[in-house]
């Protein structure tokens, strides 16, 4: 059969417009919702896992439609990864001239459905105001309290982002007229993209500010921000509404002079001074303490202003979300730029999902570790709210020549199942995060492959797609969390101690140090926000360890006397557990809450506790090797001591046994693994096993991680022991009930 040029024309046409019809005939509406007891993504009203894969913002790697991205979203694609994510910024689509243009935004929604006709597409959408914005504005900017601002690299091929963890020239994330501006802009944009027929494939949209996208203050990491005219405005009105009158502001700050139209903000120095060792005094510091305050509520403000904006904007629904609720591995700042107004987040209807890297130390990317979110997921699932772990660890891939390529293929493999899966046990999603050929985070790439994908390799490919079928029918079982140790966490403690790293030593061990130890105890755990203890099923946890809750309010406390001490369960307490109220500081709060009698100490010189040989093995820890102010030790004569401070006979590790439960006390966090073992196995909590391997369990699903691999036996919680040859380097998938093998 014959055609003319008209009639390939015609035919192309007809095609073309066949193609555009199915777009725009089919819409997608994305919602996140509870399905069997975790949150899911809904797609057309069909609950879906959420496994993702996304597109990076570096260039070479960023846009859907050239050849490695095209490459890398096929490779997903075709083993059932429908979502997919990809980059967008302001600087792409607001012009200097005020014009909002769609062609890049159309581009790259388009790459993504050239190779994934059926992708649902998220957008990770950056309100940061693009760099013209920036230079015509400096008044908007950042004012660094102990630095200047660098200016940016601005030749070559440069990440938007490239400088921002540095001490970069960006706007403050307290100013209304980029708030103002750019929600006009995203409206804008918004009601031009919901006419192009690549839109319909749109699921969700990330909105990312701040440092890299994840909502931190500028130059956190290093400096102090943000001292700019736009925070001195916000922090008088946030003032202005929490105190209404002048007097009340007096009083609060314990300064007659002051008032509502002139408190300024804290200096370097008030900042960097605790006057009770790590603690702020609420009666004299409470200028320091409501400004970090105040930082943090407008960030989350920020997040859920405009993820308001994305849904009243979309002609459906759509989901929302952002990076927020990093707890763990935040640097010891978390105070100057982490995500501490979690609360306020979790209860808005307009954020759907929160996100965040997974922890990246200590101990937690290696073969051996336990990989683990950066948030506390438990809090999150309880709310309501999926989290999405970003997984932005490059494979351990090495070039296929080389000799060292069939071990490294087994450590990728293991490291990608551990990763997956302990999202997976843990109700939430993850995506996996290509950065492509950058070379990001200094890991081996497949330079002798041709290709650089983290994941491009068929085999581990293979294991992804076995993965997601195992996974996908998983995931319609009714979700169960399997742990019986519950880990509780403070983000408002973080507002009563010290910011810089000199004072916020004690809290960033307790939080990081500690959870490696208590995963290689052979337990499962749960980690939680101590507001939402109210929410968890109680009955299920065997030993509840407050972490770094040495802010107890009296609600709190109540709570915690009402509903937790009770059943004969056991309480862990590290440190000065409810040692202030937020309204001043006391030994006998801590008293109050750990049921023992205490004796406040000062130390000189290097804190260690020595832990006596009954409970196992003698162990000797200190903290950073400095000495810990304020100390409190137990004198309490119906306690028994286990371990006491180096030196002396001060208790600083105890036991007692009250009418309804039993109450441990550490006065220095441990991160020894057998210590824990001995408390948990106290406390009647299962042990998998002691050798020190990595458990999760959830969803029906039971997961060992293991680095030096050998003869195991495993306790599943029906009694029934089993026992297996795991390979070095792996992680193996279990039914949780039986202990049949499912992936080896």
């Amino acid at each position: 059969m014959h055609f003319s040029k008209l009639s390939y024309s015609a035919l192309f046409f007809i095609l073309l417009v066949s193609h555009v019809l199915h777009l725009v005939a089919q819409p997608l509406s994305a919602e996140v919702k509870m399905y069997n007891g975790r949150p899911a993504v809904y797609l057309n009203g069909e609950p879906e896992y959420p496994m993702i894969y996304a597109l990076t913002d570096v260039p070479g790697g960023r846009w859907s439609w050239e050849e490695l991205p095209r490459y890398n979203l096929q490779n997903f694609c075709s083993r059932g990864v429908r979502m997919v994510q990809v980059d967008l910024a302001f600087d792409h689509v607001w012009k200097a001239d005020g014009s909002i243009d769609t062609d890049t935004a159309q581009k790259q929604l388009r790459g993504v459905l050239d190779v994934c006709p059926n992708a649902a597409i998220f957008i990770r959408f950056h309100v940061n105001p693009p760099k013209w914005w920036q230079q015509k504005h400096p008044e908007e900017n950042t004012v660094y309290a102990d630095t200047k601002p660098m200016p940016d690299i601005d030749w070559g091929l440069q990440r938007i982002i490239e400088d921002d963890e540095e001490n970069p020239t960006r706007h403050s994330l307290a100013s209304a007229r980029w708030k103002e501006e750019a929600t006009v802009k995203l409206v804008e944009f918004l009601t031009k993209l919901k006419t192009l027929p690549e839109a319909n494939a749109l699921a969700g949209i990330q909105v990312a500010g701040g440092v890299y996208g994840e909502w931190h203050y500028w130059g956190f990491i290093n400096n102090e921000p943000d001292v700019s005219l736009p925070m001195q405005r916000y922090f008088q009105a946030w003032l202005k509404e929490k105190y209404g009158t002048d007097a009340a502001l007096q009083k609060a700050w314990n300064n007659k002079q002051v008032t509502l139209s002139v408190a300024g903000l804290p200096t370097l120095q008030e900042r960097r001074t605790t006057q009770d060792g790590i603690f702020r005094l609420p009666s004299s510091e409470r200028k320091v303490i409501d400004y970090y305050e105040a930082q943090h509520q407008v960030v989350a403000d920020n997040i859920i202003h405009f993820c308001k904006v994305v849904k009243e904007s979309w002609p459906r629904p759509i989901i929302t979300g952002a990076f927020y609720g990093y707890y763990y591995a935040v640097f010891g700042r978390e105070t100057a730029g982490g995500h501490l107004q979690l609360q306020r987040v979790l209860a808005s209807p307009y954020v759907d999902y929160l996100s965040a890297p997974g922890a990246y130390y200590p101990d937690a990317r290696e073969m051996g570790d336990p990989y683990r979110s950066r948030g506390l997921v438990t809090s999150v699932r309880l709310h309501g709210k999926l989290w999405l772990d970003e997984m932005d660890q490059q494979t351990f891939l090495v070039p296929l020549k080389d000799t060292a390529f069939k071990t490294s293929l087994q450590k990728s493999i293991a490291q990608t199942r551990r990763n997956l899966l302990f999202t997976f046990t843990n109700g939430a999603g993850l995506w996996f995060y290509d950065f492509g050929p950058s070379g990001f985070n200094g890991g081996p790439r497949l330079i002798d492959h041709g290709s650089f994908g983290w994941w491009d390799e068929p085999t581990l490919m293979q294991d992804i797609g076995n993965l997601k079928k195992l996974l996908d029918s998983s995931f319609h079982q009714p979700y169960v969390t399997a742990a019986d140790v519950l880990m509780v966490h403070s983000t408002e403690t973080f507002y009563y101690t010290g910011s810089d790293r000199a004072a916020s030593y004690m809290a960033h061990w307790a939080n990081n140090w500690v959870p490696p130890a208590v995963f290689r105890s052979g337990v499962v755990h749960d980690v939680v926000h101590v507001d939402d203890l109210d929410k968890v099923n109680i009955d299920q946890y065997k030993a509840v360890v407050f972490v770094n809750t040495w802010l107890l309010t009296p609600t709190q406390k109540q709570m915690i006397q009402s509903k937790v001490a009770k059943n004969g369960r056991h309480l862990v307490w590290l440190y000065a557990s409810g040692y202030t109220d937020g309204e001043t500081v006391n030994k006998e709060f801590t008293e109050a809450v750990t049921g023992m009698k205490m004796q406040l100490l000062q130390q000189d010189t290097t804190t260690t506790v020595v832990i006596k040989r009954e409970v196992g093995k003698e162990y000797r820890y200190s903290i950073e090797n400095k000495a810990v102010n304020p100390l409190l030790v137990v004198q309490d004569n119906r306690a028994t001591t286990l371990g006491v401070i180096a030196g002396t006979d001060y208790t600083a590790f105890a036991r007692k046994v009250q009418k309804q439960s039993t109450s441990w006390y550490l006065a220095l966090p441990p991160a020894q693994p057998e210590l824990w073992r001995s408390i948990f196995l106290a406390a009647g909590a299962h042990i998998y096993n002691d050798s020190g391997d990595i458990f999760y369990n959830g969803s029906g699903l039971l997961v060992v991680h293991t680095a030096t691999g050998g003869y195991r036996t495993i306790r599943l919680k029906t009694g029934q022991e089993i026992s297996m040859n795991l390979p070095a380097n792996s992680t193996t998938v279990l039914e949780a009930q039986t202990g049949k093998i499912l992936l080896r």
